[in-house]
């Protein structure tokens, strides 16, 4: 038998590359994803519409002027919890506008100064006083459009600020409520509910020149033994939580106690209304003598 050839035929076995852990990444990724979308789905059914309108009014406030540091992106830029309403620029009665400030222009370049950068056209502190009592009324009614469009949940701060025209200037005052209190019961310690109140009224209180008058009031049996000293000391507390808020200390001109002797409401004199601060941005433009004084936001003429 002749010998035969054998041929051994040998196959190249090619390994493959390792692939890696990189997909595993990028399931991990997705897979998180749907479950913080899903989660979200879940609180989104969950919650009520009125915290739904005020997260969503958080962030799409509506333009603002721009005069100033408060704002959208600040406190009370829009309309929740921290921003009950904001100045819109189409209004027109803006307080920032040239038909409703002073001679001189009663708006401020930087928040707070207005008094000491006012540009006057006559002569030193010579302020016209229809056009600074148009800007105090502006002013009023704007801070009480906002206060009217706060959503449900900040309701109290309507009851809480209370603001009027006098013979001193604008009064923006700061009260007690049956329901909630702007202090500690017999102390000075501001509560949320008074800060929530001045950031609110800095907002409007940093675009104006004024000088500040901040006076504290107490009812007639909170702290018989010492109402006065009492009085003093949240009228400074007020002082201190403007200025946190940015207002100079040059704007305040005086910070006084008037125990129970000056009550809101004269015939109930421990009414919870007569505990508060009143912070008067103090007139330019002497009050003339022959105009009646303006009507009193506790006995308003009809």
């Amino acid at each position: 038998m002749a010998d035969q050839e054998v041929i051994v035929k040998k196959k190249k076995v090619v390994v493959e590359a390792h692939h890696g852990g990189a997909w595993k990444v990028a399931y991990a990724d997705f897979v998180t994803a749907m479950m913080a979308f899903f989660l979200l789905l879940w609180l989104l059914n969950a919650t009520e519409q009125e915290v739904l309108d005020g997260i969503s009014n958080y962030f799409t406030p509506t333009a603002i002027t721009s005069s100033g540091s408060s704002g959208s992106g600040g406190l009370f830029g829009g309309a929740t919890a921290t921003n009950p309403g904001p100045v819109q620029e189409n209004q027109e009665t803006s307080i920032l506008t040239e038909e409703s400030t002073a001679t001189g222009e009663l708006e401020a370049p930087n928040p707070g100064e207005g008094a000491r950068q006012e540009v006057s056209t006559g002569s030193a502190g010579d302020v016209d006083f229809e056009r600074e009592e148009k800007t105090f009324n502006t002013t009023k009614r704007l801070m009480e459009k906002s206060l009217d469009e706060l959503p449900p949940e900040l309701q109290d701060l309507k009851e809480t600020i209370k603001i009027d025209v006098t013979e001193e200037g604008l009064r923006i005052q700061i009260l007690d409520n049956r329901r909630k209190s702007g202090f500690v019961r017999g102390t000075p310690e501001l509560t949320d509910q008074a800060r929530q109140a001045l950031r609110f009224a800095t907002q409007y209180i940093e675009r104006l020149p004024n000088q500040l008058s901040l006076t504290g009031h107490t009812d007639a049996d909170e702290l018989p033994s010492d109402n006065w000293r009492l009085s003093a000391q949240r009228a400074n507390s007020g002082r201190r939580e403007l200025a946190a808020q940015g207002l100079p200390e040059q704007r305040f001109e005086t910070v006084v106690g008037k125990a129970d002797s000056d009550l809101l409401v004269p015939d109930e004199p421990t009414a919870a209304q007569n505990r508060r601060i009143s912070i008067v941005l103090l007139r330019r433009a002497p009050y003339p003598d022959d105009r009646p004084a303006p009507p009193s936001i506790v006995n308003p003429v009809e």
